[in-house]
Order: structure tokens, then sequence, then C-alpha cells
């Protein structure tokens, strides 16, 4: 049972589960925090964890205050 990188609670099975490249990937998303993380497994090994601590994996959203700074940059 896999465990939530953040807040280290653990998890049910996978949300979803795809081929990527050589990769066998399983997404999950912790019902304590709403941490949104994939397990990357190679070989039925696992190789490593991505997470994003912010609660999804999803587009970065940007703000009004993030475009008027970008605008002011150039």
């Amino acid at each position: 049972m896999p465990k939530c990188p953040n807040c280290t609670a653990h998890t049910q099975g996978p949300d979803k589960e795809w081929t990527f490249g050589r990769f066998r990937v399983k997404m999950y998303k912790c019902t304590k925090c709403g941490n949104q993380f994939r397990e990357y497994f190679k070989e039925s090994t696992m190789q490593f964890v991505l997470s994003a601590h912010n609660g999804g994996l999803g587009k970065i959203r940007v703000t009004k205050e993030t475009k008027d700074r970008h605008k002011s940059h150039q």
C-alpha cells in the first residue's frame, strides 16, 4: 500500500494506470491531504515518485498578478 509523500498517509489502489515509454505509471490521490502523486515502475521495481505537494499535477493557474508581473519584465 503506497504512502503519500506529503503527509505519509496510506492510500488505496491507484486512480489511474498507464504506460509511459519504458515505465508503468500509477497515479494516486491522497484522501487525507489531497496531494496527487505518481509512482514510476520499471520491470516491477519502483524507480521514482513524482509529487505535487500543492494538491495536483494539473495545469498551473495563472493569476492576474502573475500576468501583470510578466508584462512589466518585457
